[in-house]
């Protein structure tokens, strides 16, 4: 068994969407043992979409649309699809009443466009969707199936969950599951990692892919099997292998984010932590509250970004801006020992830096970053040069400084 994603809509073959959708499709549908041959993009264009239709039949056994459901007039795939197969449109009263409900929460009439949304193909099978107002249709020909999806993701993705999954299982079509166990590796590149990685050696039965990504590395052991607990059963000694070989750079499993991590251990220990920032303009704060429960371990934070800023708030000495400049770890130990201060907190973390694409000098180029952490014992610095754009400058520079810290809860050394 094998399977066809196409996802619809003009927005993502002018490059204004990401087609996130498709990839989550092929990885679920792939977890559910049935590889996808190919992806296909098409426009919200009738002849577009049912020539897709007809390419995938002609691939595999079973297609997965996403895209093109809602009331507008650029929604054209769920009248393109049944009119292609020879199924009429009728009214789905269930569907109806749900849709009108939703508005009725909303306290908003509802417009005559959404009836569209309750007409289905007859004869098609029709997946309620708890989370909008478009629902999933599997429609079912001799030897093929076709399940339509909304474009919208989470809808998306709760109707295959609740809906196509259920339906690929009663029919027989879910093959051996593959299963998979992440490795989430940070302050080595690609290249080192696969040093570290490359020479153990790999269970049969197992498959090792690195992605990486933005300061990142995630490695992904996967493969088919019975269950869950079997797979890792079998790549078991390669993972203990790995936590070896990479050491105090693997920072967590299975999905589990450095903020997440710092928390946690935060927590555990009792300790709280409070930053100072100036070139992140408030992305190490927002990115660590992003953990549910922060409050319990995240004091707050400062967001400096002028020079007297940094003296009046972070008591920042101005003879240590006068003689090192606002980009140094003189600087940064300074805003990092402020912030533990003012918020009374175990520990202070900092940046500061050139983000860019202006500001740079030949001694601190665009993409220069100090960082500070101060805790009981004292505070310490580092400074770091990154590649990349301004954004790219920012979300590494928020990645090293977590990272700091985490090595320090750990009772790692610095880099």
């Amino acid at each position: 068994m094998r399977a066809v994603v196409i996802a619809i809509g003009d927005e993502l073959l002018a490059g204004k969407t990401v087609n996130n959708n498709a990839a989550y499709l092929s990885g679920r549908l792939a977890t559910l043992g049935i590889p996808v041959c190919r992806q296909l993009v098409v426009g919200d264009v009738a002849a577009d979409i049912v020539a897709a239709v007809d390419e995938a039949r002609a691939l595999a056994p079973l297609a997965v649309t996403t895209g093109g459901l809602g009331p507008t007039a650029d929604d054209v795939t769920l009248a393109a699809v049944a009119g292609h197969l020879g199924r009429e449109l009728v009214l789905h009263p269930p569907t109806l009443k749900d849709v009108e409900e939703r508005f009725r929460r909303r306290g908003v009439p509802m417009p005559p466009l959404n009836v569209a949304q309750a007409r289905v193909p007859a004869g098609a099978r029709v997946l309620r969707n708890a989370l909008g107002t478009a629902p999933g249709i599997v429609i079912e020909e001799e030897g093929w199936a076709v399940c339509l999806l909304p474009g919208v993701p989470a809808e998306m993705a709760y109707l295959f969950e609740h809906g196509v999954t259920p339906f690929l299982e009663e029919k027989g079509y879910v093959g051996e599951r593959s299963w998979e166990w992440m490795f989430h590796v940070t302050g080595l590149p690609e290249s080192a990692v696969a040093e570290r990685v490359g020479p153990l050696e790999i269970p049969a039965g197992v498959q090792l892919a690195y992605l990486p990504h933005a300061g990142v590395v995630n490695l992904r052991l996967w493969g088919a099997a019975p269950g869950r607990e079997e797979f890792r059963a079998r790549a078991a000694p390669l993972a203990a292998k790995m936590r070896a070989a990479l050491g105090v750079y693997l920072y967590g499993e299975d999905g589990v984010t450095l903020e997440e991590v710092i928390g946690g251990a935060l927590a555990r220990r009792r300790e709280t932590v409070a930053v100072g920032e100036s070139c992140t303009g408030g992305l190490l704060g927002g990115t660590l509250t992003r953990v549910p429960g922060s409050s319990a371990w995240f004091r707050g934070g400062v967001i400096a970004y002028a020079n007297d800023a940094k003296v009046a708030l972070l008591d920042v000495a101005a003879a240590t801006l006068a003689d090192h400049g606002a980009v140094s770890e003189e600087v940064a130990r300074e805003m990092a020992a402020g912030a533990r201060t003012r918020f009374d907190a175990t520990y202070g973390l900092a940046v500061t830096g050139v983000a860019g694409p202006e500001g740079g000098t030949a001694a601190k180029p665009v993409g220069t970053v100090c960082f500070g952490l101060a805790g009981a014992a004292g505070a310490a610095g580092e400074r770091v040069v990154f590649n990349g754009d301004r954004d790219h400058v920012r979300r590494r520079a928020v990645l090293h400084a977590m990272d700091m810290l985490r090595r320090r809860l750990g009772g790692a050394a610095p880099r």
